[in-house]
């Protein structure tokens, strides 16, 4: 497996170390606070310039069926918007970072379910769910915190699909086919959907330790690079709690964390925060993975930006375990 080994590319993007994130030296928890995902993207992109001062917006396309799940609509429009972009190939800095910009107002356009705009991705996710101030305050810090995650499975496939020559339409649209695999993104909308059940029950914490009892998987708890608790479900958590603390939805979340704590050892990861938000806040069924998806859109550009300044594919090796040539 290649899980905390080989291969080891460098990155001046994200820095995991000691418990805590870094986006280009600046913690993830202190960005958090206040930053939008466009300041974020502009970070992570290293650009020069906000490139989302400019009104770009990515090409007009034809009506994306509107049954499909919100990350299904982003990966059925991301194509054709890279076909349809006359500057696709414009491979300057400042180009690239324009045709980042396309890209994250047409995922957030396609999740919210509204024409691409403008406005903060925030702030359209707030309009299109119709959600209060406090809640598009806590969408801001999730996309946030989302945003990147060092060389995880979704960054490894956009940067190896961007060494080898493709656009950065395509580079987004593999790594996110990967994010939204069931052991990647995916497990945001299975821990979701847990969440939705234990709040439906009248006693939530013995749920969670029958669960634990009969050995049911309990997604959205612990994470190998965070023996002490990741930060970034700190953060949401206690946006929770200064929003909704009082709210009978909190109070089940977090008997469910509180439970998992004390009974299996183990604290919530990012996951779980974001699923505990969606349910919390009350947002439209399935959010936790566009939440995740829209966020780390900035990321995957970040890292095929990078590989593309880069000479050379990504080619590992395999070590043969097959039968002995004869």
């Amino acid at each position: 497996t290649l899980i905390s080994g080989q291969p080891l590319l460098d990155s001046a993007i994200t820095l995991i170390a000691d418990g805590r994130l870094y986006y280009r030296g600046s913690e993830v928890t202190e960005l958090a606070a206040h930053s939008s995902l466009e300041s974020i993207a502009t970070l992570l992109w290293d650009c020069a310039s906000d490139p989302f001062q400019d009104d770009v917006l990515p090409p007009e396309l034809p009506d994306i069926p509107g049954n499909l799940p919100p990350v299904d609509r982003a990966l059925t429009a991301l194509p054709i918007a890279g076909t349809l972009d006359t500057t696709l190939f414009n491979t300057t800095p400042e180009g690239l970072a324009a045709t980042g910009v396309k890209i994250v107002r047409l995922v957030a356009a396609t999740i919210a379910g509204q024409a691409p705009s403008s406005d903060p991705v925030h702030l359209q996710l707030q309009r299109a769910w119709g959600a209060d101030a406090t809640t598009a305050d806590a969408i801001r810090a999730a996309l946030v915190l989302c945003a990147d995650h060092e060389l995880n499975a979704s960054a490894f496939t956009a940067r190896t699909t961007a060494a080898a020559g493709t656009t950065l339409y395509g580079a987004v649209m593999a790594g996110m086919a990967a994010l939204q695999g069931s052991k990647h993104g995916g497990i945001s909308r299975r821990t979701e959907n847990l969440l939705h059940d234990l709040a439906e029950s009248d006693n939530p914490a013995e749920n969670v330790r029958q669960r634990l009892r009969d050995q049911e998987p309990m997604p959205g708890f612990s994470h190998w690079l965070y023996p002490n608790g990741d930060p970034r479900a700190k953060v949401l958590m206690r946006l929770m709690a200064e929003h909704r603390g009082d709210t009978k939805t909190f109070a089940q979340m977090n008997q469910v964390i509180e439970t998992m704590k004390s009974a299996a050892g183990i604290k919530p990861n990012i996951d779980l925060a974001l699923a505990a938000l969606c349910v919390t806040y009350d947002l439209p069924r399935g959010s936790a993975l566009s939440l995740f998806a829209l966020g780390r859109t900035a990321g995957l550009i970040a890292h095929a930006i990078e590989q593309q300044m880069r000479p050379g594919l990504i080619r590992p090796r395999a070590r043969y375990t097959g039968p002995t040539p004869r």
